[in-house]
């Protein structure tokens, strides 16, 4: 059996690589604008049809608050076994 040598990565030349770079994001540089367009406008109409602080629920009334550990369905039962 021969073992395998690794290959050797290519040599790069780094000023054609800046040169590919540069091009490429001077290329993406237009529809990356354009999203980031539309997502600030979708935030803004977002922002402007949501005015009231409680959009999906409005909160409990003061009567019906209890704390957090608290179950709504009394304490929890325990099994018993009968011997």
């Amino acid at each position: 059996m021969t073992e395998e040598q690794p290959a050797t990565p290519p040599a790069i030349d780094p000023e054609q690589l800046c040169a590919a770079l540069c091009a490429w994001a001077e290329a993406v540089a237009p529809a990356v604008r354009a999203a980031a367009q539309a997502l600030a406008k979708a935030a803004e109409a977002a922002r402007a049809a949501n005015q009231d602080d409680y959009a999906l629920a409005p909160p409990r009334p003061a009567s019906r608050r209890r704390p957090a550990w608290q179950s709504p369905y009394g304490p929890a039962h325990t099994r018993r076994r009968k011997h």
